[in-house]
């Protein structure tokens, strides 16, 4: 495509960024490794914005760069690096000039391969009208004047398609991230964000794909490993399968396949540096990587050296240009996971209350989407754990949400302890839509509400009474105030909370062996919840 391509602009921004001080800083909010038709420009941006946040630059100190990385070849040498800056510009306006036409044509290459893909369709063969009429949303005169008929009239006919969330699978078989983008999740302590992108993980490997999870915060690799058991179990996997996705198979000569599908990196002590960096660029290349999880950016950025600092937009810009773009130029889904700001009494809608810990840049940069976890019950192996999940941006607006308290939920992350065998822990995971968390709240209401009667009853009565008798009076109550009887489903639900929680117990009545007898143990209230009888204080 080279009439979607210009080289003397390119040659110009990757020279000027080499060569001209300040000229990266101007730049680095407009343009990442991906903008830029030539892959060779691409990487020593990327290779620039690694240095400058090292505080180094020049020609010199990037042939040193790309040396380290293993890329000085295959950019064309040190030759190639002195060339480029001969194509410096030293006045930033046509730095800025430039650094425009290059993300513009970039922009048009990405509509332009589309088309290619919808032309390729319909010579097979295929039906690729949706295809087509989805193209029809850019027809900008030089101008800047836009024909949206095209548009408008696929819309209308039900063929116009947008990009869809793909990453992190709800129950009901929704998305909450985007493949090919920048997101972000972020949380208070407790708020299970590395939990969910392990879970997505997982859903991944479950389909074959490969992920690549690289942590700042964890030193050896051990609670990833806990995680992804105890996740994956709970999903129904075994053993075996679970180790092989990890360590790959072995076959009788003792060498290992390519089956691999999780690849861990602990970059706690030593942050991400440039041989680590280049690695993980090969791996999502070769192995077409859907995921990346970068987890930890407040830790990420002070390991390196010198350390960054997360509330400079500056800082922020250069390491995702250096370390998360070039990922996501490749293909990958970049999921980063980060803190929460501090200010907790920030009015929903806020910008306070959407954006990560520190500058700004981070929520200015997603491409795909920004979830905020709000936790509402801590999970642990022995307790539920529910974590509300707040889209505080959606770049493409294809997340499935609901409106609630001036915030756009997009489900609860519902973690639940099982038994597991032997001393491996199990949690089952699941992201409920709001609406499956409406329905079961509604329905848990009354079963609470049927077993506080239940209680009270029991203890009027001063002694154990058949289940019959129970719902008997129970029906006869409520009938005595005009509503209709129980529903039996309800009072059944009631029966069972009451003796797993321990609020009463159940057993079978001498005197007729066909029934049982319900006996109290210590008053419920329904506003004591899902409580077990041990839990309560009172």
């Amino acid at each position: 495509m080279k009439q979607l391509s210009n080289a003397a602009a390119e040659q110009l921004v990757i020279g000027s960024v080499i060569k001209t001080p300040g000229a990266i800083d101007v730049v680095a909010e407009k343009l990442g490794p991906g903008d830029f038709h030539e892959p060779k420009a691409g990487i020593i941006y990327a290779a620039v914005a690694r240095l400058a946040l090292s505080g180094k630059s020049g020609g010199a100190a990037l042939v040193e760069e790309l040396r380290s990385s293993n890329e000085l070849e295959t950019v064309g040498g040190d030759k190639a690096v002195t060339y480029l800056e001969g194509k410096a510009a030293s006045d930033l306006g046509a730095v800025k000039e430039a650094a425009a036409i290059v993300r513009d044509l970039a922009n048009k290459r990405e509509k332009a391969a589309r088309a290619y893909r919808v032309a390729a369709s319909l010579a097979s063969g295929a039906d690729a009208g949706a295809e087509l009429d989805a193209l029809m949303q850019d027809h900008a005169d030089p101008e800047g004047w836009t024909d949206l008929g095209g548009v408008v009239s696929a819309i209308l006919q039900g063929t116009h398609r947008r990009l869809e969330p793909t990453l992190l699978q709800r129950h009901d078989g929704a998305h909450l991230f985007y493949e090919k983008k920048l997101n972000w999740i972020q949380g208070p302590p407790e708020g299970m964000k590395s939990f969910s992108c392990k879970y997505a993980c997982v859903q991944l490997m479950q389909r074959g794909e490969t992920v690549v999870y690289v942590d700042f915060e964890e030193s050896d690799g051990t609670s990833c490993a806990e995680r992804i058991v105890t996740i994956a179990m709970g999903l129904g996997h075994d053993i075996d399968t679970i180790r092989s996705w990890v360590e790959g198979r072995i076959d009788e000569h003792g060498n290992r396949d390519a089956s691999t599908r999780l690849f861990f990196y602990r970059a706690a002590t030593t942050g991400l540096d440039t041989a680590a960096r280049a690695q993980i660029v090969r791996l999502v290349r070769s192995r077409l990587v859907k995921l990346v999880v970068l987890d930890g950016v407040a830790a990420g950025m002070s390991s390196h050296t010198p350390a960054l600092e997360e509330d400079k937009a500056r800082d922020v810009n250069l390491w995702l240009a250096g370390f998360a773009w070039p990922l996501v130029s490749l293909g990958a889904g970049v999921v980063c996971v980060d803190h929460v700001v501090k200010n907790a009494q920030a009015s929903p809608g806020s910008f306070a209350s959407r954006s990560a810990r520190g500058s700004g840049a981070k929520l200015a940069a997603v491409s795909g989407a920004a979830i905020a976890c709000h936790v509402k019950e801590p999970g642990s192996a022995w307790t539920v754990g529910r974590v509300e999940l707040e889209v505080v941006k959606d770049r493409p607006g294809r997340i499935k949400v609901v409106s609630k308290d001036g915030r756009r939920y997009a489900g609860t992350l519902v973690s639940t302890p099982r038994t597991a065998t032997g001393s491996i822990e199990v949690t089952h995971l699941e992201i409920k839509s709001p609406e499956e968390v409406a329905e079961e709240a509604a329905a848990k209401r009354w079963d609470l509400i049927c077993a506080e009667l239940m209680s009270k009853l029991l203890e009027q009565a001063g002694e154990p009474m058949t289940k019959t008798d129970v719902k008997e009076a129970l029906n006869e109550r409520r009938r005595a105030k005009g509503a209709t009887g129980w529903r039996n489903d309800t009072v059944v639900a009631a029966f069972n909370f009451l003796v797993e929680r321990g609020w009463a117990t159940l057993e079978r009545d001498t005197a007729n062996h066909r029934s049982h007898l319900l006996g109290l143990v210590k008053p419920y209230l329904a506003e004591y919840g899902d409580q077990h009888v041990d839990a309560n204080p009172f």
